[in-house]
């Protein structure tokens, strides 16, 4: 367990605050690398769609929010130009796209609007794809027996590889996945003789999956000891056991990580920006294989969105793009424009200002009001503002910074909150700087994790809607309730009540926190059982929500969210012909878990074009 956590101001713990960017903004985002980006000369070239009508097995629109099933739907020119019967539809056709293709699904196919991540961080993962994976994951699923023994495995396997000067980085290591040691009461310990006892051969780098921790092993902590853009380091340990003594290997906080961070060889420093164009295509594959054609950026900065520009010049469009703005400081605040919603869609337009005020749960920094089970004792979590180190109130910079995005500024604000207390903060803040609730001014408490019923009426009553994590339950609940939370389990996620008090929620992934797919975080709100519980049993079943409910949340309600309803999230006349065509309708599933997440998504189609196809993945898989 990261069992040495010292809170400080601007904490890195999560993917809205990737800890590789903000140390390594210089080296990574420098004018050589950038230098190396296509340009428009290399714009590729836009395809030409076939209007199309399609009728048969199960065809669900989702206007409006609505589940029910339309008979036959038209596409052309990659719009939606008309639903209804079939005969409607083909006289509409014939009328107004004459030469169209058409197609009748088979029975128990489905068509549904393309479905919407409301919460990913796209530039962060795909620099970090580069590195080993030693997290808790295998695909949408936990990954059998994970532990620090299969870690050990996997490490031993890349020794062999590892070139002369090349360190071993490690990306994804999630104590709380792991299993649980003192009778289930404590997560296991990591430190600087584990990691030696898995190789002393090549120095060893894993980064946590809450992304606050950085374990290395000697060879590694030497190399930054030694290292002479850290002489700092020898100042303050005068020998090279006193800063391994202090540390154990366990490098935490930007004050711990800088240090390390600097010191990974140029080459591997190099090829983290330079291989991310091949990283963002693997993740936009992965994206519409799992029947998304939506994704909202969580925490775009100017660097990262130059970046996702210049891929998307060369790249055919495969994904829509919106974002959130990430603003850390007053000077970013002062520096936005007024607001003005999207009129039209762009990729990566921008929709909202996002803000950071806490940590992530499982990695023991949201900021709570008691402190966790577990240890270290006596920890409440990291609070990113205020001089005091454990606020019992919004600290008045957190106030200033809010007053000046939403209320001086204007704008939307997604503000991240995963402790209680820290959603106390935001429920505070939003109460003193909202002066009008309005349902078009779309406010949002991200991941919004333990949080009552209460809080959830007064968020209805400012207009703000919440953003579950729902992968909080699925993939960490059973660590939560046994080790980390303990009763407090009761208030996390409550999608039902949030639903029940008239609020709009969305399901997110926070990728690269926990896996994209929309088919299994609707899966996990509407089993909320506990994957690593070994009796499987479901973590407060009355917040438990229907399959229609949870669509909803996964399309129409995830587009309103993120200020993309008048194009997307819905297949009405005039919207963008993003759909996808699963083998099986995820509303009339009978066992969901485990299986909702593994209806084969047999086709999706971003503005009238095919972007992935099951049957040509078969095809390429034969050759």
């Amino acid at each position: 367990m990261e069992n040495q956590h010292v809170h400080h101001d601007s904490c890195t713990h999560c993917a809205c605050n990737n800890p590789i960017l903000t140390i390594l903004k210089d080296e990574l985002f420098s004018s050589e690398n950038f230098s190396s980006l296509p340009t428009a000369k290399n714009k590729v070239k836009e395809e030409k769609t076939q209007a199309l009508m399609i009728s048969g097995g199960t065809i669900r629109p989702m206007i409006n929010g609505a589940v029910e099933k339309v008979p036959a739907i038209g596409f052309a020119d990659g719009n939606v130009v008309v639903t209804g019967t079939e005969q409607h539809v083909k006289v509409f056709m014939e009328q107004h796209h004459p030469g169209f293709a058409s197609r009748v699904l088979q029975p128990g196919h489905t068509l549904l609007p393309g479905l919407i991540e409301p919460h990913v961080h796209l530039i962060p993962t795909a620099i970090l794809m580069g590195w080993l994976d030693v997290g808790g994951f295998d695909e949408q699923d936990l990954r059998p027996g994970y532990d620090m023994e299969m870690v050990s495995e996997i490490i031993k396997q890349e020794i062999p590889f590892v070139k002369p000067g090349h360190w071993i980085l490690g990306a994804g290591l999630d104590p709380a996945l792991m299993p649980l040691q003192k009778d289930n009461k404590e997560l296991i310990t990591v430190d600087i003789d584990r990691l030696d006892a898995i190789t002393e051969e090549v120095p060893l780098m894993l980064m946590s999956a809450s992304m606050h921790t950085l374990y290395v092993n000697t060879p590694a902590l030497k190399a930054v000891y030694y290292n002479e853009k850290n002489k700092h380091l020898r100042k303050e340990y005068p020998e090279f056991k006193d800063y391994r003594e202090a540390t154990h290997g366990q490098l935490q906080e930007s004050a711990g990580m800088q240090p390390a961070l600097i010191t990974i060889p140029k080459p591997q420093m190099d090829a983290m920006f330079l291989e991310s164009f091949t990283h963002l295509k693997e993740i936009f594959q992965t994206v519409n294989k799992r029947g998304t054609t939506f994704v909202y950026d969580a925490g775009m900065n100017n660097q990262q969105k130059e970046l996702l520009d210049a891929y998307l010049l060369v790249h055919k469009r495969a994904v829509r793009i919106g974002a959130a703005q990430i603003v850390q400081s007053m000077d970013d605040a002062k520096a936005l424009p007024d607001y003005a919603p999207p009129a039209e869609y762009k990729d990566v337009y921008i929709g909202h200002v996002k803000v950071i005020s806490d940590g992530s749960n499982q990695g023991l920094t949201g900021y709570q009001s008691e402190a966790y089970l577990c240890k270290p004792e006596n920890n409440y979590g990291v609070f990113n503002f205020g001089d005091n180190k454990r606020p019992l109130n919004a600290p008045q910079d957190f106030k200033d910074l809010i007053d000046a995005v939403i209320a001086k500024k204007g704008w939307p604000l997604m503000l991240h909150a995963n402790g209680n207390l820290a959603i106390q903060f935001a429920i505070q803040v939003y109460q003193e700087y909202i002066s009008q609730p309005k349902e078009s001014v779309r406010h949002r408490i991200e991941h919004c994790s333990l949080i009552t019923k209460d809080q959830l009426k007064t968020m209805k009553e400012l207009e703000v809607s919440p953003s579950f994590l729902i992968g909080h339950v699925g993939y960490w609940g059973y660590a939560f309730r046994e080790a980390i939370f303990g009763d407090k389990t009761i208030i996390l996620d409550p999608c039902n009540t949030a639903l029940n008090e008239g609020l709009k929620i969305t399901l997110h992934s926070d990728h690269k926190v926990s896996p994209l797919g929309p088919l299994r975080m609707m899966e996990q709100s509407v089993t909320r059982i506990m994957e690593a519980d070994p009796e499987l049993e479901v973590l407060n079943a009355p917040e438990c929500i229907t399959a229609e409910q949870a669509l909803t949340a996964v399309t129409y309600d995830a587009a309103w969210q993120c200020y993309a309803e008048k194009w997307t999230g819905s297949l009405k006349a005039g919207h963008f012909a993003d759909f996808v065509i699963l083998k099986q309708d995820p509303l009339t599933m009978k066992d969901p878990y485990m299986n909702m997440r593994n209806i084969e998504v047999l086709e999706t189609w971003v503005g009238g074009l095919q972007v992935y196809s099951k049957q040509d993945v078969k095809k390429m898989s034969m050759i």
